[in-house]
Parts: structure tokens; sequence; C-alpha cells
């Protein structure tokens, strides 16, 4: 086997291990990507749950509802009224 030879083949097994760790490299980018998008999909909606939940707690239910029409028209009255006197 002359120098030649020798150089052609540790090319040749050169590139094709590079080739071999870039595609395992590119598959768990893939993996690991797609496992995050599910795990935060999972998470979102355990986070919206959590805050109804923490909302109901301080609330007793949910902050707007149709029995606050009154209310909303109070606060906002008074901050029109408040505007007006220029403080």
């Amino acid at each position: 086997m002359t120098i030649v030879e020798m150089l052609e083949q540790s090319g040749i097994l050169t590139f094709f291990g590079i080739g071999v760790v870039f595609a395992f490299l590119i598959i768990m980018v893939i993996i690991i990507s797609a496992a995050g998008n599910a795990f935060r999909a999972a998470d979102s909606d355990k986070v919206v749950a959590d805050k109804l939940a923490a909302e109901k707690a301080v609330y007793g239910s949910s902050p707007v509802t149709t029995n606050s029409a009154p209310i909303i028209a109070a606060i906002t009255a008074a901050v029109g009224a408040y505007r007006k006197s220029g403080n």
C-alpha cells in the first residue's frame, strides 16, 4: 500500500466519520426540538389551568363576569372624574 492509497483511504474515512457525526447531531437536534415542543404544549395547558385556579381562589370566581358591569362603570366614572379634576 503506497502513501497515496493510504491518504485516499484516510480522507474517505475522515469524511465518512464527519458525515456520521453531523447526521447524528442533526437527528439529535430534531428529537430535542420535538420533545421541547411536546413538553411546552403540555406545560402551557397546565399553566392556564393553574392561572384560572389561582384567579378563582383570589376572586371567588373568574375576574370578569356578567355581574361586574356596574363595577366597571363605577371605576370608569371615577377615573374620568379624577382626570377632569386636573390632579
